[in-house]
């Protein structure tokens, strides 16, 4: 049974009323399951399911009654992020193009246990972002392309019609198969290529990012990647203090300004300190299956959620708040 009073069980029932107008795809149990668990992070700022458990919502006969609870939540196969996700994903859109004219995502992998690595798809808030979707793999490599297109591919067919998309990635996500995908979708791109990466250009002929940089070559348009690959456009430039130069592949004309729209990824940084050791230590994990992980970190994206949300408000509340005026005499007497 759960409880019915404390800050914890409190914070829980908002978040249920918040989930209930949504088409999660969760049944009662396990969407209370899910707010409890929510809660209890945003609590304790921390994943270890021992101290879950210690302010977890629920009149159990023991912790350790608590701790099982947890773990059969996590283990739950009809519960899927994906689902979940959809549900919020049009809000999250609505909150990014509050504050840009076009949605920023951000793909990149990120170790968060031992032996498992995570590709996360976020969208970006101002200088930070949320998660949008995510796929973990047991691996000590990089998580390949097969996966990035099928995890791309399913928040495309989720997007509403007529919003404008960027993709940022670094230099792991810059491939012929990734900026041919983006070209499918119609979305727009930046992605970082490597130095040796080779490249046809008309008037330079076979050339690498790091022989153009060295040309004091500010641009390249219509170069293909390799003797196959798409035609993309590049910006090269490297800033005062780099040691490394960018090499961007863009699907518009390279200026300056565009190649520096690169820099807007670093937001997806931010949110893997959040997960990790700024925030909720998801590293400290001691799961040891996937879909267990990608339920943890439906958890964490959901606490996220509230987190960005509430500081929002405040923000909103902060700008709309009236300044409240002082008489002369009052400033006299302070």
């Amino acid at each position: 049974m759960r409880k019915t009073s404390g800050g914890v069980w409190r914070l829980a029932e908002k978040i249920i009323d918040d989930m209930d107008e949504r088409e999660t795809g969760l049944s009662k149990p396990q969407l209370v399951g899910l707010a409890d668990i929510t809660a209890s992070v945003l609590a304790t700022r921390s994943v270890n399911t021992s101290e879950l458990a210690m302010v977890l919502p629920r009149t159990c006969a023991n912790v350790e009654d608590r701790y099982r609870y947890i773990n059969r939540w996590l283990a739950n196969t009809r519960i899927n992020p994906d689902q979940v996700m959809i549900a919020y994903s049009e809000e999250l859109f609505a909150m990014a193009l509050n504050q840009e004219t076009t949605i920023v995502l951000m793909l990149d992998q990120s170790k968060i246990g031992k032996d498992f690595e995570c590709l996360m798809l976020s969208v970006r808030f101002g200088e930070r972002a949320i998660p949008l979707a995510w796929r973990v793999k047991r691996t000590k490599g990089t998580i390949g392309f097969e996966t990035q297109e099928e995890l791309l591919t399913k928040v495309f067919a989720l997007l509403p019609q007529g919003l404008k998309i960027v993709l940022m990635g670094d230099r792991f996500y810059g491939t012929s198969a990734l900026i041919s995908l983006c070209q499918r979708f119609g979305w727009g791109y930046r992605l970082r290529l490597k130095g040796n990466l080779h490249l046809y250009d008309e008037t330079e002929g076979l050339i690498t990012p790091l022989e153009a940089h060295k040309l004091k070559i500010r641009s390249l348009e219509n170069v293909c990647l390799g003797e196959d690959g798409p035609k993309t456009n590049i910006g090269l430039l490297q800033e005062t203090g780099h040691p490394e130069p960018w090499f961007i592949a863009m699907n518009t004309r390279p200026t300056e300004a565009r190649t520096l729209d690169y820099g807007m990824r670093w937001g997806i940084e931010a949110l893997f300190s959040d997960l990790k050791s700024r925030g909720f230590y998801i590293t400290q994990t001691q799961l040891r299956h996937e879909d267990r992980i990608e339920r943890l970190l439906l958890v964490l994206t959901i606490a996220l959620y509230w987190a960005v949300s509430t500081g929002m408000g405040l923000e909103k509340h902060k700008r709309e708040k009236p300044i409240r005026k002082t008489s002369k005499k009052k400033l006299k007497d302070l």
